[in-house]
Parts: structure tokens; sequence; C-alpha cells
């Protein structure tokens, strides 16, 4: 991406991310250990893949014999070998061959996103993308083939949605794959034939008992709460809509205040979806994912009747990080305020007692739905004193801190968050430091506020 640095540090944030989730939940929620095995595996992909894009870009930079860099690029895939070798009731070969091949699989993912997306990402936004384009893969791929080969049907809610949802993004992962290496299907007629497909497959594919749409309309029609919640989602997207109508009829470049607006909606989203329906917050994540990818597909291949429509759209409220064909920032919002959700081991706890992990879940919407948001609202309006070698302001810094732990508190006086000492010391490190990010960083914060501010909040 133009005029930003290579971000290599973001490459770090969710193998520590995951590092975390997996420690929090054997001191808070024990339950979850039942899926120790799989955590650790992903945190070893994780680490491994990091490491390849760390020593990508070092190779790509040294001038140095040929034999050196190819060492250098050798050594993630004997790392993670090595990491799976180690754990326990593990086949050695197999092992070796799984650690290099994740790793080649993962840097040629890596290079065809930033070839086939210029101007798109830096080295470190591509780098948790595929990080978790690829964790996902393999982790809905053995879950998957724990449904029908050893026939594991999910029972409780949450495990349904859970199955639901991987099917559904692996099914439109593949579309997308098809989308890229079978040109005919990017015109108008195969295109929508190919997403009647997707529809049916996500919808009947018999991952559930009964089939996902049965059980999906059996999940939301058993508790009256959860039709509520809808219904006022439901507002919310017409509401989106409405803001969308009103810019474009405007005529002018929406500023930063008015894109705030976004951050706002999805703070509204999440709040009451992680407190009283987090199940079905977590589903709903899954499908504004979907729903995204395809209107991205719709305006990318320019497919009538809506191209037109989505391409003005994206004209109109682009951030200057939105250099490449992409709608990155939106992307982001969405992605960076549900990883918290995707990444924690059990994230919708126990339905009769407080979440130990609803600080955690709250990372993506108090980092960017609060705290960015201020800092924006506050620097562009009052902004005066700004930081060395930064565009930010010393007051949107303040204003970042002090809506987040405003923020906190009135959850805590409300009995939604349980706070103790060590939690209030890890949140306040945790606005600081976020602050400073959000002030510093060229990278789109979207993507990084939220893992830096689960990782440190995750510590108490």
């Amino acid at each position: 991406r133009p005029d930003a640095s290579s971000g290599a540090w973001l490459s770090l944030l969710l193998p520590v991310a995951l590092a975390i989730s997996y420690l929090h939940s054997h001191t808070t929620t024990p339950a979850c250990s039942t899926s120790d095995a799989l955590h650790l595996y992903q945190i070893v992909i994780a680490v491994g893949t990091c490491l390849k894009t760390l020593c990508y870009l070092l190779s790509s930079t040294l001038t140095t014999s040929v034999i050196f860099k190819w060492l250098i690029n050798r050594l993630p895939g004997f790392v993670t070998s090595l990491c799976f070798a180690l754990q326990p009731e593990t086949n050695w070969p197999l092992s070796f061959i799984a650690g290099f091949l994740i790793t080649t699989i993962y840097q040629y993912v890596y290079n065809s996103v930033m070839r086939g997306l210029p101007k798109t990402f830096t080295y470190g936004e591509a780098a948790i993308l595929v990080q978790g384009l690829v964790l996902f893969v393999l982790n809905a791929t053995s879950r998957i083939y724990a449904l029908f080969a050893l026939q594991a049907k999910p029972i409780t809610d949450f495990g349904q949605l859970n199955a639901i949802m991987q099917s559904a993004l692996l099914c439109l992962v593949l579309v997308c794959v098809l989308l890229a290496l079978v040109p005919v299907l990017r015109k108008p007629l195969p295109f929508y034939l190919l997403m009647g497909l997707l529809l049916l497959a996500v919808t009947c594919a018999p991952v559930t008992q009964p089939l996902p749409l049965q059980a999906l309309l059996n999940f939301i029609l058993n508790d009256s709460k959860r039709v509520y919640v809808i219904v006022f989602y439901m507002f919310l997207v017409a509401l989106t809509g409405a803001t969308v109508s009103w810019q474009l009829g405007s005529s002018t470049q929406a500023n930063t205040r008015v894109r705030k607006i976004f951050h706002l909606l999805i703070m509204l989203v999440f709040v009451p979806g992680l407190v009283y329906q987090c199940a079905l917050l977590y589903i709903a994540t899954g499908v504004a994912f979907a729903i995204f990818v395809v209107l991205e597909l719709l305006r990318l291949l320019q497919m009538p009747p809506f191209a037109a429509t989505l391409l003005a759209a994206f004209d109109s409220f682009k951030d200057v990080k939105d250099a490449g064909k992409l709608a990155l920032t939106p992307f982001c919002l969405l992605i960076g305020c549900s990883l918290p959700i995707w990444v924690t081991c059990c994230p919708c706890g126990q339905s009769d007692q407080l979440n130990p992990s609803l600080l955690m879940l709250f990372s993506g919407v108090l980092a960017v739905g609060v705290g960015d948001t201020a800092a924006s609202v506050v620097g562009s309006k009052y902004g005066r004193n700004k930081w060395t070698n930064s565009t930010r302001s010393l007051e949107g810094t303040l204003a970042f801190i002090v809506s987040i732990l405003l923020s906190v508190l009135t959850l805590q006086l409300m009995g939604i968050l349980d706070m103790t000492q060590g939690k209030w010391f890890a949140t306040v490190f945790a606005a600081l430091n976020s602050a400073l990010v959000e002030a510093f960083t060229d990278q789109v914060d979207n993507l990084a506020l939220p893992l830096v501010f689960y990782i440190l909040v995750g510590l108490a």
C-alpha cells in the first residue's frame, strides 16, 4: 500500500492472541480444555506463518548468497514441523510433511493476495488476513471431516451454529477460488447461478441435524429475545442503508466523522449481542462477513444491476487506506470487531453466570467502536497539539483513553462486567498502549487495535 510502512509487527498479533486465548481458557473456563489439541495446533500454525512472513521480508532485504536466503525461507517450515512433532501421540514423518506443506501453502496464498490486489495491503495487514484464512480453512476442514467421517454431529446450539457458519464460509472460499481460476464464471449468468448453488449448499448441507436452515430457524424462534434482537439488527441495517443513501445524495466525499457513524452502528450491534445473545451474534458475524464478500464480488466483477451503486458508495466512503481495488476499511472494521469472538475458546460461556471472557470479547468494540471513534471526532474538531511524527493529536489520544475507561466503568456499574483490580490495571494498560498505537501507526487501525487491546486485557 502506498505511503505506508511494511507493518511486519502485525504478523505477531494473531499468534500471541491465540496463545493468550489458550492460557485464559485454562484459568477461567476449564470446560474448554476439550479442544486443547486443536487450539495448540492453531497456535503452532499461526507461529509458523508469522515466522514465514518475517523470514520472507528478511530474505527479500538481504544482499547475501542464494543458499543463505534459501535456508532462511526453510526455517519456518522446520520450526512448525518440530512443534507439530513435539505434540503427544504425533507421527514424526507426517508432522514434518505438514509443517513444510502448511508454510508453503501460506506463502503461495500470501504472494497471490499481494500480487492479485496491488496497493491494497501492507505486508503486515496481508499477513493477518492470510493467517486467519489459512487457520480458518484448516480448522473448518478438520471439523467438517469430524462431522462426516466420524459422525460427530454437534448437539448444542453453539455447536450447531459453529458448524453452519464454518461450512458456509468454507463454501464461500471455494466459490472465490473458482472465480479466480475459471474466468467464464465471472460473467453475469454463470456468476448468479454459482451464487444460487452457494445459497443451496449453505442452507441444505447435512452438517447439522436437522438441516442448517431449519436448525437456524429453530434456534431463532425458540427464544423471543432473539427475535427482538434480530428486529433491532434489521433496524440498524435500514439505518445503514439510509446513511449510505444520504451520503450518495450529497455528492460529496464522506469525511472522517461521517465514516465513524459505521463505528457507532457496529457498536450497537455488538454490545447487546455480546451481553444478551452471544451465540446469535457469533453466527451474525459470519453472515455479515459473507454478505460483505458477495457485495465486494459484485462490485469488483461489475455485475449488473448492483455494480454501479456499490462503486458509487465505495468512492464516496473510501478512506486514504483504500488505495487498492478492495474496500479494505469496512472489511477490517467487521473483522476487527469479530476477531475477539473468533479467536476465543468457548466465547459464549455459560448462560447462568457472567462470562469471564466478556472483557476480552469487548476488545474490538472498545478499541474501534469507542476509542477510535472518540479519538477521531475529538481530534478532528478540537485537536491542536500534534504528536511528533504523527498527524494525530494529543487531545484525540486522551479522548481514546478516557472514552474506553468510562465505557468499562459504565458496563461494570450496570452489572455487565465483573471487574477486579487486576482487570482494571490491564484495562488501563491496554487503553494507554492502544491509544499510542492508534496515534502513531500507519496501518489499518480497525485491524490492529482490537488485537492489541485483546492481548493486553487477556493478561489479567
